[in-house]
């Protein structure tokens, strides 16, 4: 059961992603009334959406609240690049790479990308951005055979481009978990928020055109800036669905406390 306080702000982020950027919410005394609640309460809340970058204050006889950010819509139907879908929503896209390297993997990545003990990985981390506010910070490993020279590219654009174009590789399918999760002191620190924030953890394996392995990633986006998207058919009762639809998995308790 939701907050008094979480309540309000959903309410109120439902709004500002039903709207358009620039568009005026209201005053605070307008919106104290049509959420109906105190303007403490409400102040409290758009301080967090203020520092979160979705609202911004005017001061003023025509100032109030405005919508300064929508949402960042991430489909779960398509295997693209951030980049591109930040390109097609209208934001100007931007990365900061924090660390390049190659390295030899741990087992999840052995196992992920169907290495040997001895293979090596490239490993790449970047901070991805939204009109120059950060919106996820995703570490990636590509086998290190497959790709050599990896690093010698322009690593501030697509990946997925540059594994086409130099290296003739199709992204064809991936598997993605996603997990809620919160913040550490470091990924907030690079991502501009407050430690223990909400954020979604997709964990992805891509692979090409002939089934193999090419990428093992892990994507953390900032909860307050993403929702995420996908279409599902109806196949009506009793028929089993397809292998690799999507699906649901809950954890137990002590799995969630022992992670």
């Amino acid at each position: 059961m939701p907050t008094p306080s979480e309540e309000l702000r959903r309410r109120i982020v439902a709004d500002i992603n039903a709207g358009m950027p620039g568009a005026k919410l209201g005053s605070e005394r307008d919106l104290a009334e049509r959420y109906d609640t105190s303007r403490s309460s409400l102040r409290q809340v758009l301080a967090a959406l203020e520092e979160a970058g979705l609202v911004h204050r005017v001061i003023g006889r025509s100032g109030g609240i405005f919508i300064s950010q929508v949402q960042v819509q991430r489909s779960l139907s398509d295997v693209v690049g951030v980049p591109a879908f930040l390109v097609n929503q209208g934001y100007v896209a931007g990365t900061r790479v924090l660390s390049t390297k190659i390295t030899a993997p741990d087992r999840t990545s052995q196992k992920a990308l169907r290495l040997g003990a001895n293979n090596f990985v490239v490993e790449i981390q970047r901070v991805r951005l939204a009109d120059g506010s950060p919106i996820s910070l995703e570490l990636a490993q590509f086998p290190a055979d497959a790709f050599p020279g990896l690093l010698e590219q322009q690593l501030s654009g697509s990946i997925y481009e540059i594994l086409e174009k130099r290296y003739g590789l199709v992204t064809s399918q991936a598997e993605e978990r996603i997990e809620a999760v919160n913040a550490t002191a470091d990924e907030a620190a690079l991502l501009g928020i407050k430690a223990k924030s909400a954020l979604l953890l997709i964990t992805r394996i891509t692979y090409d055109q002939h089934g193999t392995p090419c990428e093992f990633s892990r994507d953390l986006f900032r909860g307050d800036r993403t929702r995420l998207a996908v279409t599902v058919q109806g196949r009506g009762i009793g028929i089993q669905s397809p292998a690799g639809s999507a699906s649901v998995a809950l954890q137990s308790e002590s799995a969630q406390t022992t992670g």
